[in-house]
C-alpha cells in the first residue's frame, strides 16, 4: 500500500518504495547469487509496475528501500505484510540486500522500529527457508526467537521447502532493541569512515 513511513538510523534509512524503485527491485531479484531462496521473478519493467501497482491497492503491506543516509544510494527492500490488525501481527519479509551490502543489522533495527513504533504491532515474525543458512543463522544471532518449524510451507522451483518462523513480541522486542541499536550504531561508523 501507499504509505508515508520514513525512519531513520545511523547510517540508513527506510523509505516507502515507489516505481522509480522498479529497476532496483529487478536488479536484486534477478541475481543469480540473491534470488536462490525467492519466487521466479521477472526481468521486465512493466512486469514489476505491475505488482507495485497491485501492491499499491493492498491493505496491510508496507514496503521499503534500505537507502544510505549520506548518498541516497538504495542497498536492499524490505516489507511488512499480512498485518492481522486484531491480532495486532505481522510478516517482515521480502528481505534482500545487495551483495556486499553492510546494512542488515541496521536494517533488521529499522523494520522492527517500524512494526513496533510506527505500526504499533504487538508481534512480529518472520517465515525463512530453513536452508537459507545465512538468514537463519542472523535471526539466531541477533537473539529472535524461533517459535516453530513449518514444513513444506514454501513452494521454490517445483520443490516444497521447509520454513523456520523466527518471533518477536514486546517482551522479546525490548530484550533484542538495545543490542541491535549498538551494533548497528559500530556497523555504521565502519561505513562512514569509507
Amino acid at each position: 500500500m501507499r504509505h508515508n513511513i520514513f525512519v531513520e538510523g545511523f547510517a540508513f534509512r527506510l523509505r516507502p518504495i515507489t516505481d522509480e524503485d522498479a529497476n532496483f527491485v529487478i536488479e536484486l531479484r534477478t541475481d543469480p547469487a540473491l534470488n536462490r531462496y525467492l519466487h521466479a521473478s521477472s526481468n521486465r519493467i512493466e512486469d514489476q509496475l505491475a505488482w507495485f501497482s497491485r501492491y499499491y491497492d493492498r491493505a496491510n503491506d508496507y514496503y521499503f528501500v534500505l537507502e544510505r543516509r549520506d548518498n541516497g544510494a538504495a542497498e536492499g527492500v524490505v516489507s511488512i505484510y499480512d498485518i492481522d490488525q486484531k491480532a495486532k501481527t505481522g510478516e517482515w519479509g521480502r528481505w534482500i540486500l545487495k551483495t556486499g551490502s553492510l546494512g542488515a543489522v541496521e536494517c533488521s533495527w529499522l523494520i522492527y522500529r517500524v512494526a513496533f513504533e510506527s505500526l504499533k504491532l504487538d508481534a512480529v515474525y518472520c517465515r525463512t527457508v530453513a536452508d537459507n543458512v545465512n538468514v537463519m543463522s542472523f535471526h539466531d544471532s541477533c537473539g529472535i526467537l524461533k517459535r516453530r518449524l513449518l514444513p513444506q510451507h514454501l513452494e521454490l522451483n517445483g520443490l516444497c521447502l521447509d520454513a523456520v518462523e523466527h518471533y518477536v513480541d514486546h517482551p522479546g522486542w525490548d530484550c533484542i532493541e538495545h543490542r541491535l541499536e549498538q551494533l548497528a550504531k559500530l556497523t555504521s561508523k565502519r561505513i562512514l569512515r569509507g
